[in-house]
């Protein structure tokens, strides 16, 4: 089993539990490219961006990290959008609100990033 940690804003996201790396990669390879301005809210009001992504169905089931076993104690939602691969994560909590943490970086990078990951990955298998 892999494990799957990835850092957002300096923060490491993700736990110890093993989980099946294939989900997660197919997942990367095939990050939602989204036109849509209300995400800009992202950069005013980041709690008002996770309700938002939290209430409109299309944008949470497109930009979801979902059937990834470590991540099951965070939201992380991820899409591309104008260029730039942005990552947005928070730790679920039934106490105060968590700080959500947020990462952007260039979609070439990105893409780099991930093509190297995933032929790593799948010439260890």
């Amino acid at each position: 089993m892999f494990r799957f940690q990835i850092i957002v804003d300096g923060e490491l996201v993700g736990d110890s539990e093993g989980c099946i790396l294939g989900s997660v990669m197919t997942q990367l390879k095939n990050r939602p490219h989204i036109d849509d301005r209300r995400l800009d809210l992202l950069d005013t009001d980041p709690t008002g961006f996770m309700e938002l992504l939290a209430c409109d169905e299309f944008l949470h089931d497109s930009t979801m990290m979902s059937s990834v076993e470590s991540l099951d104690r965070w939201t992380v939602y991820s899409y591309v959008r104008a260029g730039q691969f942005t990552i947005v994560a928070q730790e679920v909590s039934t106490q105060a609100s968590s700080p959500i943490f947020v990462a952007r970086i260039d979609e070439d990078a990105f893409n780099s990033i991930v093509d190297a990951t995933r032929a790593y990955w799948l010439n260890s298998q």
